[in-house]
């Protein structure tokens, strides 16, 4: 990480003294005839061009990139997704089948046994009232 960071520092300094050379070496190509301003004018309009050219090569780059990337997305991701399809149906057809389980157990076992326990209950009531006995005793 120190190298890489230093590496980039003079990467840095190069550019920055090759830019200043670049610029000093074009002021002084100028013609005797031009004044300082036209001079400086025609370098600054050099740097624009060159830094367009750059900039064009960068996109260029860019676009490349993306290009790739839409390949690879359709070539690998696409599939991945589609074969994550079926195991999303298989999700599904466990969760119906889940579903009817319960369906099932509520239907075939919970609900005589509910109503077993519904009439145990209405025996013990009727009992208590019969006999006269309360579980709990009366608030005072």
């Amino acid at each position: 990480m120190k190298g890489a960071k230093s590496k980039g520092i003079w990467a840095g300094v190069a550019a920055l003294l090759l830019f200043i050379l670049v610029g000093v070496g074009l002021y002084l190509l100028g013609g005797d005839d031009q004044s300082a301003l036209e001079k400086l004018r025609d370098i600054a309009v050099i740097f624009i061009v060159l830094s367009s050219v750059l900039v064009v090569i960068i996109l260029a780059g860019i676009a490349a990139a993306l290009a790739f990337l839409v390949l690879q997305i359709k070539d690998r991701v696409i599939p991945l997704l589609e074969g994550a399809k079926g195991g999303a149906a298989n999700i599904t057809d466990a969760t119906k089948r889940v579903k009817n389980t319960t369906d099932f157990v509520t239907e075939e076992a919970m609900r005589p046994l509910m109503g077993l326990v519904g009439s145990v209950s209405r025996v013990r009531s009727m009992r208590n009232v019969v006999t006269g006995k309360r579980r709990k005793p009366p608030k005072t």
